[in-house]
C-alpha cells in the first residue's frame, strides 16, 4: 500500500536521530520501509554533541545539570558516555553505555564514591544523577530503536504535525523495561516526534518540541525533547546542543577502565 511521503526520528534521543525522504517519494508503509527511513537519519558515525537536562519533581522542586554527549556508531557496534559539568558537586560524573553485536552494558561513575560501577538489573531504571532519566531512559532515546518490531497503527496528529502511527515491540532482554512503545513519526522529518512508553502500564511520555527541530549535517535533529515520568510526576526537559561531528573519538572515552578520566 503506497503513503505519502515519510516519517522521522528522533530521541534519544536519543533521542533520537534519522534523514529525511525528498519530497514526493511515496513509500511502502510496512515496517522495512520505516527501518530504512529510520537509518537514512542516522547520525555521524562519531559525533560529539552538549546537553542540559533541567528536572521539575512532583513537589516542583528544579535541579539542572549540563554536560557532553559522546557517541560512537558502527555496523554491530553503539557507544555513547555522557559526561557532566554541572552543578558542582557531580561536575566529573560520567555515564557509559556499550551495545556490541547485541549485548549491553551500563557502567557509571559518581566522583563522591570515587570508582567506576556496572549498573545492572532494576538499578537502569533509577533516577541518573538525580536528573529523572535513568541510564535505560538515555540509551533507549538516542541509541535509536533497535531490533524488536514495529507494526503501523494509522495516522496521527501531534499539535500541528501530521504523522503515522506505529507500536514498537522491544527485543526480549533483562535489562530492557519498557513492553511497549506507542510512536508518532513526523510525515516529513521521518522524526519521532511523540512517544509513549509502557511497562506494564503507561510509564512514560516523550514530546519534541517542533520549534526546536533542525537540519543538521543533511539530517533533521531535535534541539529540546520533555520527558514526563507519569508514575514519579516528574518532567525532564533535554536540550541538546549542535553536533559536532568529521573527527575521531579518543577509544578512552568508551572505555569501561577510562571513561570517566577523559576530559
Amino acid at each position: 500500500m503506497p503513503m505519502r511521503c515519510g516519517w522521522r526520528q528522533a530521541l534519544a534521543a536519543a533521542a533520537l536521530s534519522l534523514a529525511l525522504l525528498p519530497a514526493g517519494v511515496q513509500a511502502a508503509r510496512d515496517e522495512a520501509a520505516l527501518r530504512a527511513c529510520l537509518r537514512a537519519n542516522q547520525f555521524e558515525a562519531e559525533v560529539t554533541q552538549d546537553i542540559a537536562i533541567t528536572q521539575t519533581d512532583a513537589g516542583g522542586a528544579v535541579k539542572r545539570l549540563n554536560g557532553r554527549w559522546y557517541w560512537q556508531r558502527g555496523n554491530t557496534v553503539q557507544r555513547s558516555m555522557l559526561k557532566l559539568t554541572a552543578p558542582a558537586e557531580l561536575n566529573g560524573a560520567a555515564y557509559l553505555f556499550i551495545n556490541e553485536t547485541g549485548r549491553e552494558t551500563f557502567w557509571l561513575y559518581l566522583p563522591s564514591v570515587g570508582k567506576v560501577r556496572k549498573v545492572v538489573g532494576a538499578t537502569v531504571a533509577q533516577s541518573l544523577f538525580g536528573s529523572g532519566l535513568s541510564a535505560f531512559d538515555l540509551k533507549f532515546l538516542f541509541s535509536g530503536l533497535i531490533g524488536g518490531q514495529f507494526s503501523y497503527a494509522g495516522q496521527a496528529t501531534v499539535g500541528k504535525r501530521s504523522g503515522e502511527r506505529w507500536r514498537y515491540l522491544p527485543p526480549s532482554a533483562p535489562d530492557i523495561l519498557y513492553d511497549k512503545v506507542d510512536l508518532v513519526i513526523d510525515d516529513i522529518w521521518c522524526l519521532p516526534i511523540k512517544a509513549d512508553l509502557y511497562g506494564g502500564v503507561p510509564w512514560k511520555t516523550l514530546e519534541v518540541d517542533p520549534m526546536s527541530v533542525a537540519k543538521q549535517n543533511g539530517r533533521w535533529r531535535a534541539g529540546r525533547v520533555l520527558l514526563s515520568d507519569l508514575r514519579a510526576g516528574n518532567r525532564s526537559e533535554i536540550r541538546l546542543g549542535v553536533e559536532k561531528a568529521g573527527s575521531a573519538l579518543p577509544k578512552a572515552l568508551f572505555d569501561p577502565r577510562k571513561f570517566h578520566r577523559q576530559p
